[in-house]
């Protein structure tokens, strides 16, 4: 099995820098230095969730700059789609990390409804985008005056 090296750019690092500082945040907050006890209820009690959105944030981000090619197509090229849809579900996991830090319990965790059309949105046009492709795809392979399809003879008469 041919195993190939990833080399160390400065996008990698760059990556490699903000997944690092990410974890360190979701630790930071985890360990003693980012809890305050509770006197009253004798319970552990976190502090704001802002730490933990910002770490998943950084990771998130880290990630694209460490995986660019999450961003692209089949083709190589960059997708808005894509970068909307990774941006639109990166807001929704930062508001909902913080809000769940802050939250005491599942039933006082509530999603706005608003979330799930945005969304719905967000992925259902990523789907007819992608659905769209294919078909546009196929539709180039069939077109015999297509230059790519330069090579194939085209019958006469």
């Amino acid at each position: 099995m041919e195993t190939t090296k990833q080399t160390l750019t400065l996008g990698t690092i760059i990556g490699l820098v903000l997944i690092a500082l990410g974890f360190i945040g979701f630790l930071i907050e985890l360990i003693p230095f980012g809890t305050k006890i509770s006197q009253n209820e004798n319970l552990v009690q976190f502090t704001s969730g802002s730490i933990p959105a910002a770490s998943f944030l950084s990771i998130m981000i880290g990630f694209v700059f460490y995986f660019p090619s999450m961003l692209e197509e089949a083709k190589g090229e960059v997708s808005t789609m894509r970068i909307i849809v990774f941006a639109v579900v990166m807001v929704f996991c930062m508001l909902y990390i913080k809000t769940g830090w802050e939250t005491a319990s599942f039933q006082k965790l509530s999603i706005d409804d608003t979330w799930v059309y945005i969304l719905g949105l967000a992925f259902g046009s990523k789907a007819f985008q992608k659905f769209a492709e294919v078909k546009e795809d196929v539709a180039k392979k069939d077109d015999p005056t297509n230059s790519e399809n330069s090579n194939t003879e085209i019958p006469i008469g």
